[in-house]
């Protein structure tokens, strides 16, 4: 039996209440996935939280005959941009709360030979019940082609002129967006570069003009980072009706939302605000009493346009609700 250390994800993406929720561990990247084809039936497995941090303690278990699969879980493959094509199956023991430890490295996944830290995984599955209610799976989700999204904004508004030049922009993003994940250091794609070459063309595209939008605009002593308004800028707070919050292509957005919200409980007009990585989106409408939901209205990728939300597709909308929310048209 060996002993794996696993992290829970890094600055903006915790995964450690979908690994304990699914029953799983779940990685991306090919040493990633390289280290976990080596987890066998019956190892054990730190679920660790940094470098300090122990969330929980598990075993590989065996379900539906196997215990470990890579490539055959399509939602693992868009969540929420990250590509964790590698799993295995995992009864996790999670204490009330997590266990400050020391002995934790640095990396996704690896074995661990330290004598501490195996101690304390027998002694955590010894003394916490396995969780057993698990959530189901998510259920698979279509893709949607760019045809089908241009008609579908056609009907809501957008000029059919506009069309091809939104065609060419998704081209564009993508393109980058593709070089971006593929070609370079993610930490080194700020939220600088992902606001500037691939939101804001798309904004322009989908028919907002340059004088209506608004980059850091101030709130309440902060910034904002992309701002619309209903009309030409005049420095009318209640004109300000989407908020973008931006990220880079390291921090995921897991808790962008937040920060998003915490600028437009000032804004009492603005209808929608939307965290994005550039070529993700999380949308969130704001309800009738003015507070916005903790999950997603919608969500978009727009390297692989989904008709629902891969992660949770029974209530979330896909693509085709984040495009109309961006609408200028909307907003009117």
């Amino acid at each position: 039996m060996n002993y794996w250390q696993i992290a829970a994800g890094a600055s903006g993406h915790d995964y450690s209440k979908d690994f304990i929720r699914f029953g799983m561990a779940f990685v991306g990247g090919d040493a990633q996935v390289a280290a976990l084809a080596r987890m066998k039936l019956g190892d054990r497995v730190l679920l660790k939280r940094g470098l300090s941090e122990l969330v929980a303690a598990g075993e590989v278990v065996e379900r539906d005959g196997i215990h470990k699969g890579v490539d055959d879980k399509e939602w693992l493959r868009d969540f929420d941009g990250w590509d964790l094509r590698a799993y295995c199956f995992v009864d996790w023991h999670v204490p009330k709360t997590s266990r400050r430890v020391k002995g934790l490295t640095r990396g996704t996944i690896q074995k661990t030979h330290k004598k501490l830290l195996k101690a304390l995984a027998d002694k955590v599955i010894a003394e916490v019940s396995a969780r057993t209610k698990l959530d189901p799976e998510p259920k698979p989700v279509k893709t949607v082609e760019d045809r089908d999204i241009l008609e579908f904004l056609i009907r809501q508004g957008l000029r059919p002129g506009a069309a091809e030049d939104l065609t060419h922009t998704f081209s564009r993003i993508r393109l980058l967006a593709d070089y971006y994940v593929n070609d370079c250091k993610r930490e080194e794609v700020r939220e600088h570069e992902t606001r500037t070459f691939l939101i804001i063309p798309l904004l322009l595209a989908l028919g907002w003009a340059e004088q209506q939008i608004k980059i850091e605009f101030p709130v309440s002593g902060k910034r904002a980072d992309v701002a619309c308004f209903t009309g030409p800028f005049r420095g009318k707070d209640e004109e300000c009706t989407l908020l973008i919050e931006s990220k880079g292509l390291s921090q995921g957005l897991d808790y962008a939302p937040a920060q998003a919200k915490a600028y437009a409980a000032h804004l009492k007009n603005c209808r929608v605000v939307l965290v994005s990585n550039g070529y993700c989106y999380k949308a969130y409408k704001r309800r009738k009493g003015g507070q916005f939901p903790a999950q997603p209205s919608a969500y978009l990728n727009l390297l692989k346009p989904r008709d629902r939300y891969p992660l949770d597709p029974h209530t979330v909308d896909g693509c085709l609700e984040v495009l109309r929310l961006l609408l200028p048209i909307t907003h009117r």
